[in-house]
């Protein structure tokens, strides 16, 4: 999974390149109207520029600048959004909440070699996966609404639905391999494959909880700016 770092650099770079290409558009029309008559002689083109310039300013700027002043205003509800989701994320055994230690926790890849052990791990993974996105759907059922409600905070659950679907992914592999355990070959195929899902799911997990971090951190430093203003 790429790192939500990346996708907010690209959604920044995009943001500047559209305000200075609205710039630039907006600066054109001024200097046709300066040095030319053809808002004058061209009413319906007049009335199409203003209107240009109207929407450029306002979903360019004034609705940036808006957004910006409801994340600053939200931004402690935002801190406790995003601590929920970390700490239903942690691993209870290995992560010491109180101190900021979160360790993600990790499907298990069943390493048994008996079909009976092998069918009892493979049962055990899928009551792991279910607890797993259990513990999504919990959380994300809570801050859904709120996060969905600031743009920068959106990539955080489509990241989180992508865990989800990756967990579907080896709940389904793991239901494959048991149902083909009377096949050696099919089992040893069916094995890789399930290795590499939970693979996937393990590093999505620990990336996710990482992006929430870094996320989390920028909050509290935008929270704080806010109390030195005022």
């Amino acid at each position: 999974m790429a790192s939500l770092n990346t996708t907010a650099a690209s959604r920044a770079a995009f943001q500047i390149a559209t305000a200075l290409g609205a710039l630039v558009l907006i600066g054109v029309i001024i200097w046709i109207d300066v040095s030319t008559t053809i808002w004058q002689d061209m009413v319906i083109l007049a009335g199409l520029a203003a209107g240009l310039v109207s929407f450029l300013l306002t979903t360019v700027f004034v609705n940036r600048f808006l957004q910006r002043q409801l994340e600053a205003r939200w931004a402690p509800v935002t801190h406790m959004a995003l601590t929920s989701i970390l700490h239903e994320l942690a691993d209870e055994n290995r992560s010491d909440l109180s101190r900021g230690e979160i360790t993600p926790r990790t499907l298990n890849f069943p390493e048994s070699s008996t079909t009976e052990t092998l069918r009892v791990d493979l049962d055990q993974l899928r009551t792991q996966v279910l607890k797993e996105r259990n513990h999504l759907s919990g959380v994300l059922g809570t801050w859904s609404n709120f996060l969905t409600s600031t743009v920068d905070n959106t990539d955080i659950l489509r990241s989180a639905a992508e865990l989800a679907l990756q967990l579907d992914q080896v709940r389904d592999c793991a239901l494959d391999v048991e149902r083909h355990l009377d096949s050696a070959e099919q089992v040893k195929q069916g094995l890789h494959e399930l290795e590499a899902h939970i693979d996937t799911c393990n590093q999505h997990h620990a990336t996710l909880i990482n992006d929430l971090r870094i996320r989390k951190s920028a909050n509290a430093a935008q929270r704080a700016q806010i109390v030195a203003k005022s």
